[in-house]
């Protein structure tokens, strides 16, 4: 069994930020990755994908983004960034290595395919976008089109199809049925439930910004305040198909780790007719889609953008008992039963992701610090 003060599992953003904030301390640790590269699922996202946040606020700690990088950096632009801050930060990472299972011993040890690792601490960064949450329908296996998960999208030119389904309303489904759109595709958007769209950037500031600056006053008072301008930027969505929620934007994201849709032109493409809106899905049929409200249309393809799931119950055998029915940690805890096992971004806040990483993998490494 090979020992490390700290094993990290995944060599994402929050794996690399863990490793660098430890070693920023003089403290040691081993990144484990499935993969054979680092920042596997950003290698996997669709073509066109940006950051919505600014590069001031993506960076990880102790290295800015490059001033040649665009306001909003690209996905390749995100990996360069990531494989030159591993590097700068000679992150030790070991790929190839499939993290079965973590154990609480003595010591904590992380079960692999090609051996067991023991260590102090372990810091789970898988994310939450770790395993595609894909849905079932009836009917579905005699769909003769292409279904495929958003994980599994790159282009509208891949796709192939003439006319194409997105299902979902998060930020995934809202661009590719923009790009889909954009490439002469006839497009429907599959919404099932109500939802919170707000803007990239209000009165020259991006929303990121703005929740910044707001960060520490009550989600609710903030929505209160920020929904007369919500609803003089985007008008009545009713009209085309799109209930508003009830609960605004922020307080979604703070209670039920729900993010708004950023919109960067797809509300647009809805009311010009472009992008159609339609229920929820109910059963497939030959390459026909049923709708709720018995609607049913023909598709070539269906792009299925409903998310991911954490999968932290495939990683810890006790997952049931720590977590009680809960899909990972509890919203802030990042060391839940203080024993030595954290977990770096897995909170789902307005104010971005990579953001948040980077303070939560400080605290971390405060953390594991504190122990001599």
């Amino acid at each position: 069994m090979t020992a490390s003060e700290t094993i990290i599992v995944g060599a994402g953003p929050a794996g690399l930020a863990c490793a660098a904030a430890l070693r920023a301390r003089g403290r040691s640790s081993l990144v484990l990755e499935r993969a054979n590269r680092l920042a596997a699922s950003w290698h996997r996202h669709y073509d066109r994908l940006r950051l919505h946040t600014h590069k001031m606020h993506s960076a990880l700690p102790g290295r800015l983004m490059p001033r040649s990088f665009p306001k909003y950096p690209s996905r390749l632009q995100v990996i360069e960034y990531l494989e030159d801050y591993a590097n700068s930060n000679s992150v030790e990472i070991r790929y190839g290595t499939h993290v079965t299972a973590i154990r609480k011993a003595k010591e904590w040890a992380v079960e692999t395919a090609a051996g067991a690792f023991e260590a102090r601490n372990v810091i789970v960064a898988t994310g939450l976008a770790n395993m595609p949450a894909v849905p079932t329908w009836e009917g579905q296996e005699g769909f003769t089109g292409k279904r495929l998960h958003s994980s599994e999208f790159r282009n509208a030119a891949d796709l192939a199809a003439k006319r194409v389904l997105v299902v979902g309303f998060g930020n995934s489904a809202g661009e590719i049925a923009l790009e889909c759109a954009e490439a002469g595709l006839e497009v429907g958007l599959s919404v099932r439930s109500p939802v919170n769209v707000v803007p990239l950037e209000m009165f020259g500031l991006t929303t990121a910004s703005i929740a910044i600056a707001q960060q520490y006053f009550p989600c609710r008072i903030v929505d209160a305040v920020n929904a007369p301008f919500l609803r003089w930027r985007f008008g009545d969505l009713g009209a085309f198909g799109l209930e508003r929620a009830r609960e605004g934007p922020l307080t979604t994201i703070m209670e039920r780790s729900r993010t708004p849709l950023i919109n960067i032109g797809t509300i647009e493409r809805i009311r010009s007719g472009d992008i159609r809106v339609l229920p929820g899905v109910s059963k497939l049929e030959g390459s026909q889609v049923h709708f709720a409200d018995g609607r049913r249309e023909t598709f070539d393809a269906i792009v299925m953008a409903t998310g991911y799931k954490p999968a932290l119950n495939a990683l810890l055998p006790n997952f049931e008992q720590r977590f009680g029915g809960a899909d990972g940690p509890p919203r802030g805890e990042l060391q839940p039963g203080n024993d030595g096992l954290y977990f770096c971004g897995f909170n789902v806040v307005p104010t971005g992701l990579l953001r948040q990483i980077g303070k939560e993998a400080q605290q971390i490494a405060a953390s594991i610090d504190r122990v001599k």
